[in-house]
């Protein structure tokens, strides 16, 4: 995993406060505020109730200055299996049947830092001894952008009311799930990739947050979820809320990753400024200064920030460094855009989040790709030598340990070159690099592609050849050494001398692979010695 500037660095750390926070806020208002519920007491159908007369009162006391009146004559007809069911978005509910109280909702006496109710879905229980009595709703609105909502007043059968509702959101319940479970396994892997394998910048990890928040935004703003769980309601919508911020902030920190070096300064501001905003408004909401609602449109500015960066960024590199800088395909890229512009197109057009639909398709689409081809690049770096191109150690560990049958009979090469220490000593280490990558180059050219070649060392290689007979292996070496002088005919103010063991799995039956290493290892060995003896005895 490369080195982070200083600026990431506090970019990274900033993002890492609000996941924390932002997870903590949550943990809390699932699991210590909610809202108070009162209910008097419970036909597979339903019908819309259309004779409900709307008054709008202006009151100082109530929080938006307003309260809504909706009165109507319950149906005579009513079985005693029945319920009025309505869903009240952000406002605090009283249902009365004439002078009686039957249903309450508001923000329970405990909570701490939680004022808004959220959107609810009301269900009250009406019998027969209801019928032709007056009901009367009085809503609250919480904040004027609620004042606006109005709710649709459904009599029958609470089964029916909600498996119609889920059937209807039941595609987005699947793909904001399935949004969830991608984001969580491709976060997993990512920093597998990162913390144990060394390899990947990140960039898959925020890929994968970016999913996890976009599947809890919106499965959480779903009305099935609330009708459902009706006694969590307050605190799911304090979580889709704040889950759509960090759906701005992780696109915003993923899209820092895409760019090489000379935009990264460009991008990493952004996304310190968006984790600044983030705390902002979570300390706000903390403080009691502003409820987090409040201040959504910060959470569109993140979204449409993060849209604008990579052509604003892009373009800036092409103009100052005459390319366009981004790591990633314009194709997906330029996808995963469109969805999300329409999707907020669409939001302020209706004034809902809608089915989101677009983003997390699109979105699922694109992860799958990037995230494929990241672990693809990944795996190739966490098993490849930087130097010399070669598969390296971890690799040949891996092959040494794995127990994947290989084609019998199977050999082992061990190489390793003689007289580098001199050479480095005398000549220095960048001759000795030299050295290095001209018996890469001779593995490379000459042995099968059929087999593995692994850098071990620093200046010992080994190889892995399967279902070969000893006469391939020893034409195998044969030709390694006529390679080896012919290298040195054509340099040879340089030349290369290797000690080379050989271990074939016939010869030794009933070995492991390791042991068939060791033997290789101590063949070369013995390689090794008769030519620094001989080296002695040419000297003499």
């Amino acid at each position: 995993m490369k080195q982070l500037s200083r600026h990431d660095k506090i970019a990274v750390i900033l993002f890492s406060l609000v996941l924390v926070l932002f997870s903590g806020f949550f943990a809390y208002m699932i699991s210590a505020e909610g809202i108070s519920v009162f209910q008097s007491e419970q036909t597979h159908h339903y019908s819309t109730l259309s004779g409900f007369e709307r008054t709008l009162q202006y009151d100082e006391s109530a929080p938006a200055g307003v309260v809504k009146y909706y009165q109507g004559i319950l149906d005579p007809e009513l079985s005693r299996e029945s319920c009025l069911c309505f869903n009240a978005s952000h406002q605090s509910v009283e249902v009365y049947f004439d002078n009686q109280l039957v249903f309450s909702l508001s923000g329970a006496e405990t909570n701490r830092i939680g004022k808004n109710v959220s959107s609810n879905w009301c269900s009250v229980h009406v019998g027969q001894e209801h019928a032709g009595k007056t009901a009367t709703v009085i809503l609250t609105p919480m904040f004027e952008a609620a004042i606006g909502k109005e709710p649709v007043f459904l009599l029958g059968s609470h089964y029916a009311i909600a498996m119609d509702i889920i059937l209807k959101e039941l595609t987005m319940l699947i793909l904001s799930a399935l949004c969830m479970l991608l984001g969580l396994f491709v976060a997993a892997v990512s920093l597998y990739f990162c913390i144990v394998l060394k390899s990947g910048n990140g960039g898959s990890i925020y890929l994968g947050l970016f999913s996890i928040s976009l599947g809890l935004w919106k499965i959480t703003d779903l009305q099935c979820i609330t009708l459902l769980l009706p006694e969590y309601a307050m605190a799911i919508g304090y979580v889709s809320v704040g889950a759509l911020f960090l759906t701005g902030l992780t696109l915003l920190m993923y899209f820092r990753t895409l760019f090489a070096k000379d935009m990264q300064g460009f991008m990493v501001l952004l996304g310190i400024t968006g984790s600044l905003v983030c705390l902002y408004v979570l300390m706000a909401q903390l403080a009691g200064y502003t409820e987090i609602r409040q201040n959504l449109v910060f959470s569109h500015i993140l979204l449409i920030t993060a849209i604008a960066s990579i052509p604003i960024a892009a373009a800036l590199n092409r103009i100052v460094y005459k390319s366009w800088g981004v790591r990633r395909s314009w194709r997906l890229l330029i996808l995963l855009l469109l969805a999300i512009t329409v999707d907020l197109l669409l939001f302020y057009r209706n004034n809902s989040n809608g089915s989101m639909s677009f983003s997390i398709v699109a979105f699922i689409v694109y992860t799958l790709i990037v995230f494929l081809r990241s672990v693809q690049e990944s795996t190739r770096k966490a098993y490849t030598d930087s130097r010399t191109g070669l598969e390296n150690r971890t690799r040949w560990n891996e092959l040494m340990n794995s127990d994947t049958p290989l084609p019998e009979p199977y050999a082992i090469l061990v190489i390793d070159l003689n007289g580098l220490k001199q050479v480095n000593d005398t000549l220095g280490h960048e001759a000795g690099d030299q050295m290095i990558y001209g018996l890469s180059a001779i593995l490379r050219n000459t042995l099968p592609r059929s087999g593995t070649i692994c850098r071990w060392g620093g200046d010992e290689f080994a190889v892995l050849l399967p279902a070969i007979s000893r006469e391939k292996l020893d034409r195998h070496i044969q030709n390694l050494r006529t390679a080896e002088k012919n290298y040195n005919v054509e340099n040879p103010q340089l030349p290369i001398h290797f000690a080379l063991g050989s271990a074939l799995s016939t010869d030794h039956p009933g070995t492991t692979r390791t042991q068939l290493f060791r033997l290789a290892d101590e063949d070369m060995y013995r390689n090794k010695q008769l030519w620094y003896a001989g080296a002695r005895t040419s000297k003499l």
